[in-house]
């Protein structure tokens, strides 16, 4: 009886041999081939996140291609002043836009609380070098208080809906809401709202949760988080400014 070890040489092989005469081979198009000989064999595998990466990356070089030919068949239409060609180019970038404005959201979204996540706050907040901030503004570092005891208590579905609810009224106050790290957020506001309205806007989220509470059966609890700002300026160093953030949070913290 062949080992996993064995099947997955010949599974390559099998693919492999498939593939040899296609001249270019995404990763998705393995992956699906790979998939497609593994169940014929009854070889289960194991889910792979990775592959979903590597799906995404096929459409993200279909979508570099069209974009080239629509900047050609553009400057080609410039050139000729072809209104004709020029029209087609337009519609189809604009098809372009809608797409990649969608696989924007997936790259950039939270999945489970629809806030912004770290890789959109680096790649939109920071400088190409991810190192400095490309902006002027305040940062409001958050922390949910005893997130884990919920989690133990009442179970991590119900600690879900906590971080989605906070998410929701995180939102409501015109900051750009970041999940940073299991319990732990980043409102990031411009350099229009100062820091006494900040506070202003935090204290008023702290009443509400005061305010309400969640029921779970039988049970009810409520929620607190502390918080702590750091104004930066454009060329800021971001370790330094989340840093002064962590610290003011602490202090928060330490006073409740």
């Amino acid at each position: 009886m062949k080992n996993l070890h064995q099947e997955h040489i010949e599974i390559t092989g099998e693919v492999k041999e498939t593939i040899k005469d296609i001249k270019i081979v995404f990763p998705a198009l393995y992956g699906k081939l790979y998939q497609e000989a593994a169940h014929s064999r009854d070889v289960e595998l194991k889910p792979d996140e990775l592959l979903t990466r590597e799906m995404l990356d096929e459409k993200i070089v279909r979508h570099v291609i069209t974009l080239a030919d629509c900047a050609d068949q553009a400057i080609k239409a410039i050139e000729t002043e072809n209104k004709v060609i020029l029209a087609t180019v337009l519609s189809e970038t604009k098809k372009l836009q809608k797409e990649i404005q969608e696989l924007q959201k997936i790259v950039y979204e939270d999945g489970l609380t629809k806030s912004y996540n770290r890789k959109w706050f680096e790649d939109t907040v920071l400088d190409h070098n991810h190192l400095t901030l490309r902006e002027n503004g305040t940062i409001v570092l958050i922390d949910l208080n005893k997130f884990k005891e919920i989690n133990d208590t009442y179970g991590h579905i119900i600690g879900d809906k906590v971080l989605i609810h906070l998410t929701v009224k995180l939102k409501e106050t015109g900051g750009r809401v970041v999940r940073y790290g299991g319990d732990e957020f980043i409102v990031i506001f411009d350099s229009s709202v100062n820091s006494t309205q900040i506070k202003k806007k935090m204290e008023k989220l702290l009443a509400y949760f005061e305010k309400i509470h969640f029921k779970v059966e039988d049970q009810s609890f409520k929620i607190s988080f502390a918080y702590g700002l750091a104004p930066f300026t454009r060329g800021a160093d971001i370790s330094s400014v989340i840093g002064s953030a962590d610290k003011s949070m602490y202090k928060h913290k330490n006073t409740k």
